[in-house]
């Protein structure tokens, strides 16, 4: 056995002490020759290496009531807990955060139960959105309030907002925890028009329902627009500001054949005042008024007469409206009704 149980060795102008422990029973001769050479170093203002455990730093044992002490903080968050506190931004998921029993991963049985969230690498996989709260929202939401300007009040009536603003553009942004922040549906861009701030005639509006299509809604007169054939929303914004104003100056367009050759396939809506319909119609009230006995002799524009009467105009609205709507019941029974009162049955 080495006579040596410790030695000094000079590195970097400080003084190492290493002490190696090669036997029990010389352990207390060595504490005190470390003592003595720890004493005389340290005066000497060198620095020793102590390899030596402390006892009095030894962990002591920890009764059951302090071990609860280091629970998890899912474990012990209270109820009332605000959760933006605890899940402010984006993260992966921990399983010592949550206080949800989430299960993931793959079951070898089918009444096995999928593993827990205690070290479950699978719940990391995937993305969260535990800080898109609702609660966080009304947060961010709270903290940009007082960035932004109050909405005038005279704009919120509808009528006043789309007399002053006839063009609204909706795009949408959307949020997303997967690598790429980009989103193909984000370059959709849809553009709503309130045409009757323009200037258009009944030529232009019919015309403009042949062009635009299922696009145009003629009952409340507004066109939709949609795109999203371009990569970039600024492309698809002005390619829809190009089809407005290509439909709204070709809407404008009168051509010769459009007055004189125009046939009754092309158009919009039926026009009952330039089909033949009129004509038999005026002169069956006509006869009708002579059997009866109510025709005024000597009367001028009899025929413009007998086209304003109730009868005439109600078998005008109900003949329109089949050609228009298609034979449903309802328009079938007007029809019926206004053949009848036509024909005083």
């Amino acid at each position: 056995m080495a006579s040596k149980r410790f030695a000094v060795e000079l590195v970097c102008e400080q003084l190492l002490l290493l002490n190696v422990r090669r036997s029990a029973f010389r352990y207390a001769q060595r504490c005190c020759i470390h003592s003595r050479i720890k004493e005389e170093l340290e005066d000497e203002r060198y620095k020793v290496l102590d390899i030596y455990r402390d006892i009095d730093l030894v962990d002591k044992y920890e009764p059951p009531e302090q071990i609860e002490k280091h629970m998890t903080r899912a474990e012990c968050m209270k109820t009332d807990q605000t959760w933006s506190d605890v899940w402010p931004v984006k993260a992966p998921y921990h399983w010592g955060s949550v206080p949800l029993p989430l299960r993931q991963g793959y079951r070898k049985k089918d009444y096995l139960l999928s593993r827990g969230k205690y070290g479950n690498t699978e719940l990391i996989k995937i993305p969260n959105f535990l800080h898109l709260t609702p609660p966080h929202i009304k947060k961010h939401c709270q903290a940009i309030k007082k960035f932004c300007s109050e909405f005038p009040s005279e704009l919120k009536n509808p009528e006043i907002r789309n007399a002053n603003f006839p063009l609204e553009v909706i795009t949408s942004d959307y949020v997303t925890c997967g690598q790429s922040i980009r989103d193909e549906r984000s370059q959709e861009v849809t553009v709503n028009v309130n045409l009757s701030v323009l200037k258009m005639d009944e030529h232009s509006v019919i015309k403009m329902k042949k062009l635009a299509g299922d696009r145009m809604d003629e009952k409340a007169m507004t066109l939709q627009l949609k795109s999203d054939r371009c990569p970039v929303r600024k492309q698809n914004l002005d390619f829809n500001i190009y089809t407005l104003t290509a439909l709204y100056f070709e809407s404008q367009e009168k051509e010769a054949w459009e007055e004189d050759e125009m046939e009754e396939s092309d158009w919009v809506t039926y026009q009952w005042d330039k089909t033949k319909s009129k004509q038999k119609i005026l002169q069956l009230k006509q006869k009708i008024n002579q059997v009866s006995g109510q025709e005024v002799e000597g009367q001028e524009g009899g025929s413009e007469v007998v086209a304003e009467d109730s009868d005439v105009q109600s078998y005008k609205s109900a003949f329109s409206n089949i050609k228009d709507g298609g034979e449903t019941r309802e328009n079938m029974e007007a029809y019926k009704q206004s053949v009848l009162k036509l024909l005083k049955l």
